[in-house]
């Protein structure tokens, strides 16, 4: 099981002064980028897919057309990335008579419908050991929310035999959003299918994060739809080590399947992660996530650093 860090230059220059350790670096599909990163340390690309349009294959969310599959294979065999992700992603645009809060059952089958083609579309290529579809939470007006309904997450899985990729931060928010506990939530995803995990902190967009969201962001509209409302890929939070370690607990029991990788997705590239990534806070809690991965934090131990881990 290997660690990872999303890339950032905080993060790149923290790991050549040896101030921490990691595996690999996670990288967006920029060739430019990973052709600098890869002079550094091993990394694994994160594609920008998302599957829901009912459309038969993925969707590249960057590029706003279907997956440029060549592109991808050529990435894959560059970087040794063993697995092409996909978010789960039901989208008010694509199915813009369907209510924003449905459970209606016939909405439900409907959308889980569109995901189970479009996920068979990536398995027919790929084969369903190379593909893992990735949990996300609803942004506000723009998804819909039977894409965060466990059970919709597991029929995707069953009926394409694909893997899951179980990012904890998505989960957590949308448990909050649909009324949840965060362990209920997560113990009703599939977890016997876990082939890579990510991990965050989450906090609200308020006081010095909207700040500095209001600095990087023109978007008046977007500031608008994410103020006060929890956000992830910040500084873990005490909350965020409980759930952390209560996770990571359940893979090293053999209770969830054991993932490839586990990356903490605290800082990156581009507008939001530059005015957002702290050198200090990356030094502080990725050796402590590490820990935790490893499985070696001892139990019960305080994981979280005043002054560090909510700066929020």
């Amino acid at each position: 099981m290997d660690f990872a860090v999303n890339y950032s230059v905080a993060a790149a220059d923290l790991l050549c002064r040896g101030e921490i350790e990691i595996d690999r670096f996670k990288c967006p599909a920029w060739p430019d980028l990973i052709d600098d990163v890869q002079t550094v340390t091993p990394i694994y690309v994160h594609f920008p897919l998302r599957v829901g349009a009912g459309i038969g294959d993925a969707w590249d969310g960057e590029a706003g057309r279907p997956a440029d599959w060549r592109k991808i294979e050529a990435l894959l065999a560059r970087t040794g990335t063993p697995l092409v992700n996909a978010h789960l992603s039901l989208s008010v645009r694509d199915h813009p008579d369907v209510p924003l809060d449905t459970r209606d059952p016939a909405h439900v089958d409907r959308l889980a419908a569109c995901l189970i083609r479009d996920v068979r579309g990536m398995v027919k290529r790929l084969g369903p050991d190379r593909v893992i579809v990735e949990n996300i939470h609803e942004f506000g007006a723009s998804h819909l929310h039977a894409g965060l309904f466990p059970e919709v997450i597991r029929r995707v899985t069953d009926e394409t035999g694909c893997g899951f990729l179980l990012d904890l931060s998505h989960a957590h928010i949308a448990a909050h959003d649909i009324g949840m506990d965060p362990r209920q939530y997560v113990s009703a995803l599939p977890v016997d299918c876990i082939r890579e995990i990510h991990i965050s902190g989450n906090q609200r967009v308020e006081g010095r994060w909207l700040d500095l969201l209001r600095q990087a962001e023109p978007d008046e509209d977007l500031v608008r739809r994410l103020t006060g409302r929890l956000l992830d890929h910040l500084p873990m939070t005490p909350e965020d080590w409980d759930l952390t370690a209560w996770a990571m607990a359940q893979v090293h029991s053999g209770a969830w399947a054991e993932p490839w990788v586990v990356t903490m997705e605290y800082g990156g590239v581009g507008w939001f992660f530059e005015v957002v990534t702290d050198v200090d806070v990356l030094a502080a809690q990725v050796p402590r996530v590490r820990a935790l991965v490893e499985g070696s934090a001892l139990p019960g131990q305080d994981t979280a650093r005043p002054g560090v881990a909510n700066r929020g």
